[in-house]
């Protein structure tokens, strides 16, 4: 019988992003929830944004700029790099299918953390490589370990700071020495930074920074989180031209429409909505933290817009009972963290509320 589809799917699960708010709205009977569960950005997007896109849309019969000339334009003058080192992506996720696309060849060895985004392996996979996994050392990337993992056939090795799902990042020393340890002929390397505008601790990494001395690095990063833009789906990939040329190739010719590029450049122009944002969650991170700690529920120390609290044998009950209160959280289950939640950071009132409902849950009880 003539085989329709390739073999390799059926090594691959569907990504499984839940009903959608306004389904799960009706389900529940009420008028709205707050969505703590996707890491979005707790204020929304600037209102230069809304009115941009409120501009543009008479123009949507319209092809976008296949090259996102402004936006590469715009984020080279705020990175301060070259606009040919930047490629725009449909989100984050497109660019790894980019990445996977135009390196990997079948038998390739892509040496990924895990847990971590699943898309990662699921790019890997149905490119033909092998995934390399290397299990966290509790909620920290083991470096050691992955460079163990490394062997000629590593075309690819994929670092997440801060991690998704655990929130801690790589340090800058450890890193360097890591990249150092990859030797003179090294593999790619993807460093994933898309919740890096939310770091404040001095150590962490900047891969702009770390391309100058390691030429095969790649950043990732995305407009979805610090801008509020996850819906319009704009991220960026940041390498030495040589290896953004070799992605172009491999790029849909429109692959990010007019709305997204429009809503990139006016959220890189108002500043003060991105600091905003920032302030939001660096102020809202530590106090979410202390209050689930005091509460029996301790999380590793997070430098992302969310928190990955233990629970123990009450995460479900917790989801539910949030869940029925209008409020969406992640189960730790399907971030490879049993017994968690991962709870994005959101604005005062939903924090206070998400400990209120926490609170009549459990009537005090603590994490076991």
């Amino acid at each position: 019988m003539r085989r329709l589809w390739r073999g390799v799917l059926d090594r691959v699960a569907p990504y499984d992003a839940g009903k959608s708010l306004e389904a799960l709205a009706r389900e529940l009977g009420v008028e709205a929830l707050v969505r703590l569960s996707a890491n979005e950005n707790p204020l929304g997007p600037s209102p230069r944004v809304i009115e941009a896109v409120r501009r543009e849309a008479p123009r949507i019969h319209l092809y976008p700029d296949g090259g996102c000339t402004e936006v590469r334009a715009a984020l080279a003058g705020r990175l301060g790099i070259s606009a040919d080192s930047i490629v725009v992506g449909n989100g984050a996720d497109e660019l790894l299918a980019m990445l996977a696309r135009a390196a990997l060849d079948p038998g390739d060895e892509v040496v990924v953390p895990h847990p971590a985004f699943e898309p990662y392996g699921t790019e890997a996979t149905l490119s033909g490589a092998t995934v390399v996994s290397s299990p966290l050392r509790g909620y920290e990337q083991d470096l050691d370990d992955m460079l163990r993992r490394v062997t000629p056939r590593t075309k690819c090795v994929i670092l997440c700071t801060p991690h998704n799902p655990a929130g801690t990042i790589i340090r800058r020393e450890p890193l360097e020495r890591f990249l150092v340890g990859l030797g003179d002929d090294p593999p790619l390397v993807l460093l994933d930074e898309a919740y890096r505008d939310f770091c404040d601790d001095p150590d962490t990494p900047d891969g702009i920074v770390l391309q100058r001395r390691f030429p095969t690095l790649v950043s990732l990063r995305t407009f979805s989180k610090i801008a509020g833009l996850a819906g319009m789906r704009v991220g960026y990939a940041i390498a030495r031209p040589e290896h953004i040329e070799r992605l172009n190739r491999v790029r849909a010719p429109y692959n990010v429409n007019r709305l997204g590029q429009v809503a990139a450049v006016a959220a890189l122009g108002d500043v003060e909505h991105l600091e905003r944002t920032r302030a939001t969650v660096l102020a809202e991170r530590p106090r979410l933290q202390a209050a689930l700690a005091q509460r029996g529920a301790p999380s590793p120390p997070s430098q992302a817009n969310f928190v990955l609290p233990k629970v123990g044998d009450q995460a479900a009950t917790l989801r539910v009972a949030l869940l029925k209160a209008g409020i969406l959280v992640r189960d730790g289950v399907g971030v490879g963290f049993p017994g968690h939640l991962r709870i994005a950071v959101g604005a005062p009132e939903h924090n206070r509320r998400l400990l209120e409902v926490w609170d009549a849950t459990l009537g005090g009880s603590t994490a076991r």
